[in-house]
C-alpha cells in the first residue's frame, strides 16, 4: 500500500471517528492526550484543535480529575475500568456518563489507555422518574380507601395495597398470583375466574360484583373495576384495578327495596303515593304509585327541581313557599294544585308534606301525593252548574251591548271608509268595461292594476282596523260554545262574491260546536281564505278541511290551495308582522303583512296554534289548531 493510500485510509478513519456520538480519546502513560475525537473535545469544552497534547488534568479540570483519578491508576495498573460519573455539562445541565478505560499494552508494559464515554443522562433521568412515579403510586395506593391491585398480562396479582388485604382477609403474600381466588364464594368462583380470563384474553375493562368467603367465615359482597395498562407502543403490560366492599350498601338497598314494595302495595290500595327528600343533599325518592301518577318510568331520576317542573309556574311558587315555611318553622302543608304529567295529561293533585328534624335540625321532607282530578272535576261541575244561569244572563247582556257597538262601528266604517272606496272600485270596473269595448289594451292594463291596488287597500284597511279594535283590546278573551258550520258560513261569506264558488268544505269530524271567540276565529279563517284565493291560480279550488284531535283535544281547520308554494326564505317569518307573501310569479302587490300575523295572534289568544302544514310546488296547506280544555 502506498503512502497516499495510507493517508487516505487514516483520513477516512478519522472522519468516521469524529462522526460517532460517543466520546473517544487516548492517553499515554504520562496522562497526555494523544488522540481525541470531536465529541470528546466538545463534550469537555475544549477546542478540538488544541486537545491533543493537553494533560488529562487540564482537560477535565481539578474536580472531575479528582473523581476519576483512582480509575486512572487502576487502568495504568493493567485493569479495565468501567464506571459512571455524574456532573455538569459545559452548559451547566446535569449529565450522567458511562465511562470505560481500556489499558494499552506493549508486552507487559502499559503504555497508556483508551477512553470511551457514553452519555446516559436520558436513561438515568427516566429511571429516576420511574422510581419517583412508583413511589407516588404506592403512597397514593396505601392512602386510598379502596383496595388497589395490579395484575400481569395473565391476570395474576403482582401487587396489593393494605386496604385490599384487609378486604380479602389475606396477608400480603397470600393474595398474590392466583392466591386471591381461594376466598371466592363457591357459587361465584367460576363466574369470576371466567370474567378475569376473558378480560385478560380480550384486553378490555372489567366491572364485576361478586362474593367472597373469608377465612373467618364472613361473607362479603365486593365490586371490582379493572382496566388494561399499555406501554408507549400500545401493548398491554398488565391490569390495574380497585376493589370496594359494598356489603353494607347492598344490605341497605335490600331493606329499602322491601320497604318500597310494602309502600307500593299499600299505596295502590289507597290510591296514595309517598315521597321524601333527604336534607342536606336533596336526594329524592318516590314510591312506585307516585311514579304512576307522574307517568314516568322506573328509570326516571327525580329531584326537587325536576319534581316542581310538573306544576305550572304560578303553582310552583306556592309550593316553594310551603316548603320554605316547613323548613323555617316546621309548618306542614296540605295543598290542592294543578299538575301536568310527563305525558302532558293535566291533573289535579293533593300534596301533603312535613319536615322531619333531629335535635331541631331538618333532616328530610316527606309526605304523600294523591290524584284528585275526578274529585275536583265533580266539585267544579257542581259549582259551575249553580253559576250557569247567572253567567248566561251576563253573557246575553254583554252580547247585546257588543253587538250594538259592533253594528254602530260597522255602519261608521261602511259609510266613512268602505263606501267611498267601494264606489271608486265600481267606477273603475265601469271604466274598465268601457275601455275593453274600445279595445284600448294599454288603458285596460292600467285600470286592472288600479283595481288590484284598490283591493289591496281595502284588505289592508280591514286588517289594520282588526288589529286596532280586536287584538289590542285590554280585556281577556271570552270563549263561548259556537257552531262550527256558522263559523264556516260567515267566514266564506266575507270573501268577494265572485270567489265564493271556488271554496269547498270537507268534514272529517262530527263535532258540531267548540269553545271559541266567534268574531276572532271568523277574522282568522277569513284571512286564510283570502290569502289562499289571492295567491292560487285563478279558478283553482280552495278546500277547507274540518277535523279534530284527541291528544290534545282540539278542533283542526286546514285551508288547502294550489299554486307554486311559498318561498323558503319567507317561511321562518311567515306569521310575523310585516312579512309579505309573493307566491311564485304572482302579480299581486304585497300588502302590509298583517293578514297571517292576525291569524297567529288570534290562535295565541285561544291558546292554540297556526302553522304552515305543507308547502310544495303542488300547493300550500295552513293549519289552525283550536285547543279545547276540560274546563271549556
Amino acid at each position: 500500500m502506498s503512502n497516499d493510500q495510507v493517508d487516505d485510509a487514516l483520513q477516512l478513519a478519522r472522519g468516521l471517528v469524529d462522526r460517532v456520538p460517543s466520546m473517544l480519546a487516548r492517553f499515554d502513560s504520562d496522562l497526555t492526550c494523544r488522540f481525541a475525537n470531536v465529541a470528546y473535545a466538545r463534550g469537555l469544552g475544549v477546542d478540538p484543535e488544541r486537545v491533543v497534547g493537553m494533560s488529562m488534568r487540564e482537560i477535565l479540570g481539578a474536580e472531575r480529575f479528582a473523581r476519576r483519578e483512582p480509575h486512572v491508576w487502576r487502568v495504568m495498573a493493567g485493569h479495565e475500568e468501567s464506571f459512571e460519573d455524574a456532573g455538569r455539562a459545559v452548559d451547566g445541565a446535569p449529565v450522567h456518563l458511562q465511562i470505560t478505560y481500556v489499558p494499552e499494552r506493549a508486552g507487559d508494559v502499559v503504555r497508556g489507555f483508551a477512553v470511551e464515554i457514553t452519555d446516559v443522562t436520558a436513561l438515568r433521568m427516566t429511571e429516576i422518574a420511574l422510581r419517583d412515579s412508583e413511589a407516588k403510586f404506592r403512597a397514593l395506593s396505601e392512602s386510598s380507601p379502596l383496595g388497589v391491585y395490579f395484575a400481569d398480562v395473565h391476570g395474576k396479582r403482582t401487587y396489593t395495597n393494605t386496604r385490599w388485604q384487609e378486604i380479602y382477609g389475606l396477608p400480603a403474600g397470600q393474595g398474590l398470583g392466583d392466591g386471591w381466588t381461594q376466598v371466592l364464594h363457591e357459587d361465584d368462583r367460576d363466574r369470576v375466574i371466567s370474567a378475569w380470563r376473558d378480560m385478560a384474553a380480550n384486553e378490555r375493562e372489567l366491572d364485576l360484583e361478586f362474593r367472597i368467603r373469608r377465612h373467618d367465615a364472613d361473607v362479603r359482597t365486593l365490586r371490582t373495576r379493572a382496566r388494561p395498562v399499555r406501554n408507549d407502543a400500545g401493548a398491554v403490560i398488565g391490569f390495574v384495578g380497585a376493589i370496594e366492599d359494598i356489603t353494607e350498601r347492598k344490605a341497605g338497598e335490600e331493606r329499602l327495596r322491601a320497604s318500597e314494595e310494602f309502600l307500593d302495595r299499600t299505596g295502590r290500595v289507597a290510591g296514595v303515593g309517598g315521597w321524601q327528600v333527604e336534607l342536606p343533599g336533596g336526594e329524592v325518592r318516590w314510591s312506585a304509585h307516585t311514579r304512576r301518577i307522574h307517568e314516568v318510568d322506573e328509570h326516571f331520576q327525580p329531584s326537587l327541581e325536576r319534581g316542581l317542573e310538573f306544576y305550572p309556574p304560578g303553582t310552583r311558587a306556592q309550593l316553594d313557599v310551603a316548603i320554605k315555611g316547613a323548613l323555617v318553622d316546621g309548618t306542614p302543608w296540605d295543598l290542592e294544585l294543578p299538575f301536568v304529567t310527563a305525558k302532558g295529561r293535566p291533573l289535579w293533585v293533593r300534596v301533603f308534606g312535613e319536615v322531619e328534624t333531629v335535635d331541631g335540625v331538618p333532616v328530610r321532607l316527606l309526605g304523600a301525593f294523591q290524584d284528585i282530578t275526578e274529585y275536583r272535576r265533580n266539585r267544579v261541575a257542581l259549582v259551575r252548574e249553580q253559576e250557569l244561569r247567572l253567567e248566561s244572563e251576563r253573557h246575553a247582556t254583554e252580547l247585546d251591548r257588543l253587538l250594538k257597538e259592533r253594528g254602530e262601528m260597522l255602519d261608521v266604517l261602511a259609510h266613512e271608509v268602505r263606501q267611498p272606496l267601494n264606489n271608486a272600485s265600481a267606477a273603475l270596473q265601469s271604466a274598465a268595461a268601457t275601455v275593453d269595448e274600445m279595445h284600448e289594451q294599454s288603458a285596460s292594463t292600467r285600470l286592472a292594476r288600479a283595481q288590484a291596488v284598490l283591493g289591496q287597500v281595502l284588505a289592508s284597511i280591514d286588517n289594520t282596523l282588526a288589529v286596532a279594535s280586536l287584538l289590542a283590546r285590554p280585556g281577556p278573551l271570552r270563549r263561548q260554545d259556537a257552531d262550527i258550520d256558522t263559523l264556516l258560513a260567515v267566514s266564506i261569506g266575507d270573501v268577494l262574491p265572485g270567489e265564493c264558488a271556488r271554496i269547498r268544505v270537507e268534514r272529517d269530524s262530527r263535532t258540531r260546536t267548540v269553545s271559541m271567540d266567534m268574531s276572532l276565529m271568523r277574522l282568522a279563517l277569513r284571512n286564510l281564505l283570502s290569502n289562499a284565493l289571492r295567491y292560487s291560480p285563478p279558478g283553482s279550488p280552495v278546500v277547507v278541511r274540518v277535523g279534530d284531535w284527541d291528544e290534545p283535544m282540539a278542533l283542526v281547520l286546514e285551508v288547502l290551495s294550489e299554486g307554486p308554494g311559498i318561498a323558503p326564505e319567507l317561511v321562518p317569518r311567515l306569521f310575523e308582522r310585516g312579512a309579505r307573501h309573493h307566491a311564485g310569479g304572482a302579480s299581486h302587490a304585497p300588502g302590509l303583512g298583517l293578514g297571517l300575523y292576525i291569524v297567529r295572534r288570534v290562535m295565541e289568544l285561544h291558546a292554540g296554534s297556526a302553522e304552515l302544514a305543507a308547502n310544495s310546488a303542488a300547493g300550500v296547506t295552513f293549519r289552525l289548531v283550536l285547543t279545547q280544555h276540560g274546563d271549556d
